[in-house]
């Protein structure tokens, strides 16, 4: 059985978009996750150690995944990992946007109820 991409990942000559760099949030306020442009398999390593080093600061957490332009399985994974995460520590977070790519493949793969943090 052949693999079907949920999203063109991109070219393989594309050069890797790194996460924004980690910041401490002041006290009381959110810790933000900026997503890249490009949450694929040849970017997970730098985008689960970005939201990993976001992840050991107290939350609650922003999630900004606004400029995501390309997402395969693997970076979708590493999104809901980290929402997963949150849930079961109980802390919480909230979507600062999401690109119409990122909404599509959310929808395509029907993670939309683990991605939501209850009211």
């Amino acid at each position: 059985m052949r693999a079907v991409p949920v999203v063109a990942a991109a070219p393989a000559i594309a050069a890797p978009v790194i996460p924004a760099p980690v910041a401490q949030a002041p006290a009381g306020r959110a810790v933000r996750v900026v997503l890249g442009t490009s949450c694929t398999i040849q970017e997970a390593g730098a985008v689960r150690a970005h939201m990993m080093a976001q992840a050991a600061q107290p939350g609650p957490y922003e999630i900004d995944g606004a400029s995501v332009e390309n997402i395969d399985t693997a970076g979708l994974q590493l999104i809901v990992a980290f929402a997963l995460d949150c849930l079961e520590k109980g802390v919480p977070y909230k979507w600062m946007g999401r690109s119409p790519t990122l909404e599509k493949a959310i929808e395509l793969l029907g993670v939309s109820p683990l991605l939501e943090y209850p009211a």
